[in-house]
């Protein structure tokens, strides 16, 4: 196993294609549609990466943040549709370590992931 991918999107589709494309990787892909689904999920296991959509039902991405920050040493990437470069700064600022534009390059994240100096 390549690593531990915590994703969370609240569009199936697209927890979907990580886990078929990353999975094919080597990762081990844990697919949640909420912030509070995440959480959860980061109390209960190590991950390497979070990825992290910011509209989401219940409590927003961008909120989940720092708590997910406590619950894990993960680098938090934050995925958008919804480009913003307020949104895009108060990640940064909460802690996110990344703020990823949608749609997802998933080859450019796979040499992201693979890089060492890329986090975990």
């Amino acid at each position: 196993m390549k690593g531990r991918l915590l994703v969370v999107d609240d569009e199936p589709s697209i927890l979907a294609a990580f886990s078929r494309y990353f999975g094919d990787l080597g990762y081990a892909v844990t697919p949640v549609s909420s912030a509070e689904e995440a959480l959860a999920a980061a109390k209960r296991e190590p991950f390497d990466f979070i990825f992290l959509d910011n509209v989401l039902p219940g409590m927003s991405g961008l909120r989940a943040i720092p708590e997910l920050s406590r619950r894990s040493r993960a680098p938090i990437l934050m995925m958008t549709a919804h480009f913003d470069e307020e949104l895009k700064k108060d990640a940064l600022l909460l802690g996110a370590a990344d703020f990823l534009p949608k749609p997802l390059d998933f080859e450019a994240l796979a040499r992201r992931l693979a890089t060492p100096t890329s986090g975990a």
